[in-house]
């Protein structure tokens, strides 16, 4: 959608407002009966309308899902391609060089936020004239993933096949959270993705600010986890982050506000991703990405920018994978009196983690970090 005039642009966002009234007014209509529609549904968000306007005016309106079922698809009309945005019931798919707007297979559908993430290499078949469909997905290389927020016992796949997690963290403003960073590795290296910490906006950081960060994300060096300092006003720091990203298939994470947007807009110009201001009243950015989508850089890489987070839950990570993420306190569990110790409790005596942190040797934020989330996978598993 990106490649539209803006007149074509504001007819195709009228277009998506009055189907979307019309399907708020066919839902509230049949509720009762149970129903369900199929593509986007009345509360989603307008883009997600846009995209199955596009859809709908590239090739009509949509079959039934019983004749996509039978129809079947030769070899001759296959196409493989790495999807760059996904919408409900529709994709954005990379073929080539040539970007399509695709339906996604009906029997797909229920499962569609685990099934189908950006960086996904998919295998799309022709269903009518200039009409395809998204009908396999190959198994994934890696991934990062969390719970679905509207249902916790789902997988979320936030982005496949990606070779680093770049975690963007503001210097100053919104706060930096070391909580957020620490989930993130522990996610990506579930996954089996390597992790990389973005400190943006120093330049607004002073001397004291930036001794106070080198020493909460100093852990993290010896965790082989790289740590960059970046300003994407300036462009300070930005052509070693360059280097480091390479070619490799990176995906942006962090919360709303920290300037990931800014970041890949300085990293590649031509993008020209939407970018929106911090809120002063509240110190929490405004949402300026609404949802996850890939991007080709001219040096031949690729980034997945994402929405803004607030929090970050984790899929099924239980105490053992926990402490892959945190080796270094690990580290110290030999020194526990007790084998089954969960470095947590005040009942737990004799616990050679928690008198590593008292003593110094263990970095406090280190300890603390890895009780907080250890209670909440505790809590979790009831």
């Amino acid at each position: 959608m990106t490649a539209l005039d803006p007149k074509a642009r504001r007819h195709l966002s009228q277009r998506a407002a009055n189907l979307q009234r019309e399907a708020r007014a066919e839902v509230r209509a049949q509720r009762r009966k149970g129903f369900r529609r199929a593509g986007p549904q009345p509360d989603d968000a307008l883009h997600e309308w846009m995209l199955w306007a596009l859809l709908q005016d590239g090739a009509g309106e949509a079959p039934e899902a019983e004749e996509l079922a039978e129809d079947g698809a030769s070899a001759e009309e296959e196409r493989v391609g790495v999807v760059l945005s996904a919408a409900r019931g529709a994709a954005e798919v990379l073929v080539g060089d040539e970007t399509m707007l695709v339906a996604i297979a009906p029997r797909l559908l229920a499962e569609q936020a685990t099934l189908i993430a950006v960086g996904d290499e998919v295998k799309l078949s022709r269903r009518a004239e200039d009409r395809w469909e998204l009908q396999r997905v190959a198994p994934r290389r890696s991934r990062l993933s969390r719970p679905d927020p509207q249902d916790a016992l789902k997988e979320r796949v936030i982005a496949a096949n990606v070779d680093r997690v770049v975690v963007v963290v503001a210097a100053t403003n919104p706060p930096m959270r070391v909580g957020l960073i620490d989930r993130l590795l522990v996610a990506a290296r579930r996954g089996g993705v390597a992790l990389t910490v973005v400190v943006n906006k120093i330049d607004l950081a002073d001397a004291a600010r930036l001794a106070e960060l080198d020493a909460l994300l100093a852990p993290y060096d010896a965790l082989q986890v790289a740590v960059y300092k970046v300003s994407a006003a300036t462009g300070e720091g930005l052509e070693a982050l360059r280097l480091s990203l390479g070619g490799a298939l990176c995906v942006l994470v962090g919360a709303s506000g920290v300037g990931k947007s800014s970041l890949l807009n300085t990293l590649e110009p031509t993008l020209a991703a939407q970018t929106g201001e911090v809120s002063e009243a509240v110190g929490k950015g405004r949402h300026t990405t609404t949802r996850s989508t890939l991007y080709r850089l001219a040096d031949g890489g690729r980034i997945i920018d994402t929405p803004g987070v607030r929090a970050f839950g984790l899929w099924r990570v239980g105490l053992d994978e926990l402490n892959e993420a945190f080796p270094d306190v690990a580290a110290f569990a030999p020194e526990c009196r007790y084998g089954d110790c969960r470095h947590l409790d005040e009942g737990e005596a004799d616990c050679g983690v928690k008198q590593a942190g008292l003593d110094g040797r263990l970095p406090m934020p280190r300890l603390l970090g890895y009780q907080r989330i250890a209670r909440s996978l505790l809590a979790e598993q009831g």
